[in-house]
């Protein structure tokens, strides 16, 4: 029998210029003096911002620490011999109470050679918006590889 539970994580607060209030109304986010709460980071494996279990007898452990006693029952085994010990997706909310800042996020291939890391995909699931929001991807005008580089 395992002895994992439904672990809960203490969010990881991040101050935004186009952050806001919407974390803290809606989802009881303290920001402890943040002035704008842009993000809310609920599951981390990025270095320097690992989760760490809140609730339990495993309280005070980070994510990697578990997968690393737990293993496959944490991520599955083909994900845990991909990734090792590395939480390989990141849980986060996004208040934009303001445009965001431009967003560029490699392939696997850019990331491993100019920063030895994986790419970037990502997938949004949307919770509420203003009447108002938009989405912007890709660019106006036509971009070359050149002229990206």
């Amino acid at each position: 029998m395992s002895e994992l539970y439904p672990l809960k994580f203490e969010p990881l607060l991040k101050d935004k210029v186009w952050g806001g209030y919407a974390l803290e109304r809606d989802y009881n986010k303290q920001p402890g003096g943040l002035p704008n709460i842009g993000e809310s980071w609920e599951l981390s494996s990025v270095d320097g911002n690992i989760s760490v279990v809140k609730n339990g007898f495993l309280a005070g452990n980070n994510i990697e620490e578990l997968i690393e006693v737990y293993m496959g029952d944490i991520t599955g085994d083909a994900v845990f011999e991909k990734f090792g010990n590395t939480f390989p997706l990141l849980f986060k909310f996004i208040e934009a109470g303001e445009d965001l800042s431009i967003q560029v996020h490699p392939g696997d291939a850019m990331a491993k050679e100019k920063h030895n890391d994986y790419g970037k995909t990502e997938m949004w699931y949307i919770l509420r918006s203003e009447k108002d929001a938009r989405i912007y991807t890709g660019f106006r005008e036509a971009v070359t590889k050149e002229m990206y580089d």
